[in-house]
């Protein structure tokens, strides 16, 4: 059987599951997370009926896995349509559906507060929780928008999940919401065991350098970690894949700038370390679950690391740290950093798999049922 088609062994129990962007594999970090989450409920046995908006998206791959229905998100220009809001409460209301899945705090507003008087059990994937991020910021305009709304959630809806123990406690408190932890997690199938030749003295990142906390950590790494590391590794090199690097980054010793790979393991396959750099982040990347099923050694700053705070990565925040580790394992001996990278593939296999990190979403989806088991 297609290990992506639902369990039809069982009963199958339908989901809702409403978001504001499309979940899609091959999408950013958001994107996938969603995708992977609903693949697996699937193969839990769940039917996931998914709501999102129309637009430019691509939805092939989540129609692989989930029944799609899309809904215009606008009358005209940036004016809202209104029937995005009627269709998502008629269909939670409907009775067909077990749960309600919300992902991500800006698509609460698709219920239009319903929440406990839906009758039907709400789960709100939070993801990131905005609020204490945009204060840290001076952004307290927005911050308190967020509040607000994340007040309204955990007073509403039944369950709200986020993605790393750090966020659980940046949750304001009250409300009666159950809190549920959903680490990013990884598709073992996408990371193949690595090379056993050693590569070269690389350090290989990736990610979308656009976004705020990515923008600070790598500007941080190119002024005061890289320069550094050059000068004590003459031969090493910087590959960086993903969009949004600054276009000055092309004057730099040993940088190598990739832009889109189709395959992030043909990146981390020639690099003998991989580093994830956050600075002053929300939430955490879905890209240091993907750091560590290289197969290679991986350091992280703290923001950087805080889905997976027992991983072996190296995570620290100091500068001259940064810079001793990196020097000791782009030197002329690699088998150090070949046994370590053994080390974190083992672990990403065994601990990261989607499977393993939504499973808590699961068990409260299997708790909640009002419908009999089978």
């Amino acid at each position: 059987m297609d290990q992506d088609a639902p369990d039809t062994s069982r009963a199958r129990r339908p989901v809702l599951w409403l978001s504001n962007e499309t979940p899609d594999r091959d999408g950013q970090g958001g994107q996938r997370r969603q995708y992977f989450q609903i693949r697996a409920l699937v193969r839990a046995g769940w039917a996931v009926h998914v709501m999102t908006l129309a637009g430019d998206q691509d939805d092939t791959s989540l129609r692989e896995i989930a029944t799609v229905e899309r809904f215009a998100p606008f009358l005209h220009k940036r004016l809202p349509h209104p029937t995005r809001y009627f269709l998502a409460r008629r269909r939670a209301r409907s009775g067909r559906f077990d749960h309600v899945v919300v992902a991500h705090l800006e698509s609460w507003a698709l219920l239009r507060g319903a929440g406990r008087r839906l009758g039907t059990p709400v789960l709100v994937d939070v993801h990131n929780v905005m609020s204490p991020w945009l204060t840290r910021l001076g952004r307290t305009r927005e911050a308190r928008s967020f509040r607000t709304v994340e007040d309204r959630v955990l007073r509403d809806a039944s369950a709200v999940s986020v993605c790393s123990p750090a966020e659980l406690d940046r949750l304001p408190a009250g409300g009666g919401a159950r809190r549920l932890v959903a680490p990013h997690g990884i598709d073992a199938d996408e990371w193949p065991p690595p090379p056993a030749a050693a590569p070269p003295p690389v350090v290989g990142m990736f990610g979308n350098w656009s976004w705020t906390p990515n923008t600070a950590g790598i500007a941080w790494f190119a002024k005061d970690v890289w320069p550094r590391v050059r000068q004590a590794v003459p031969d090493a090199e910087w590959h960086v894949a993903g969009s949004g690097t600054p276009a000055r980054f092309t004057e730099i010793e040993g940088y190598r700038g990739l832009g889109r790979v189709p395959a992030l393991s043909d990146l981390t396959a020639r690099s003998r370390v991989v580093a994830v750099p956050v600075r002053a982040g929300v939430g955490a990347p879905v890209k240091f679950g993907e750091a560590l099923a290289t197969g290679r050694p991986v350091i992280a700053t703290t923001d950087g690391a805080s889905a997976h705070p027992g991983s072996p990565a190296r995570v620290t925040d100091d500068t001259d740290e940064w810079v001793e580790w990196l020097v000791e394992r782009l030197g002329p001996d690699p088998a150090p950093a070949d046994d370590e990278g053994r080390r974190t593939y083992r672990y990403a296999m065994d601990e990261l798999p989607w499977e393993c990190t939504t499973a808590p979403i699961v068990s409260w989806l299997s708790e909640n049922s009002t419908r009999s088991r089978p």
